[in-house]
């Protein structure tokens, strides 16, 4: 899942930096902080068109998300995102970032409760800190560090 879900970040980021600058925009409604993406059908992140070699062939990519839930930053910057079960309680992975795009944190839900994994970074990018959940409640051996990655404390719970 966090394999898929970081080569589908890279392809988007691949996608919207090779760009054409001078390709046509599509008119889209703009995007609301907080809107889930249901709400707004697909979401057009880039587009570009591509005329295959030696055919008359012209075919469009497009990058759109394929999370249920995105938040972003007045500057854009993408704030946090995730998926929704069908009682649109948190399921899956959440991820949250900073303002500059570095990644805050990432959580694993199940139908509303935090079950599994977290990690928690500094805006530095160095984790601060790193255990499990079990419906909701820290669970296992969790992992502290100060902000220049030194171990601070290890906790059982």
């Amino acid at each position: 899942m966090n394999y898929s879900f970081y080569t589908l970040f890279i392809l988007i980021f691949f996608v919207a930096s090779c760009k054409n600058n001078e390709s046509n925009k599509t008119d889209l409604p703009e995007i609301e902080t907080g809107t889930p993406l249901e709400e707004t059908e697909n979401i057009l992140i880039d587009s570009e068109q591509i005329t295959e070699p030696n055919t008359n062939t012209t075919s469009t990519i497009v990058a759109t998300s394929t999370k249920d839930y995105q938040e972003f930053y007045e500057t854009g910057e993408l704030k946090i995102e995730g998926d929704y079960d069908n009682d649109e309680e948190r399921n899956g992975v959440w991820v949250s970032y900073y303002d500059n795009g570095t990644k805050w944190s990432e959580s694993n839900y199940s139908h509303g409760l935090r079950s599994g994994h977290s990690i928690t970074f500094y805006p530095n990018g160095n984790i601060r800190y790193v255990g499990e959940y079990k419906a909701d409640k820290q669970f296992g051996k969790w992992t502290f560090y100060d902000e220049e990655g030194n171990l601070v404390k290890e906790e059982s719970y």
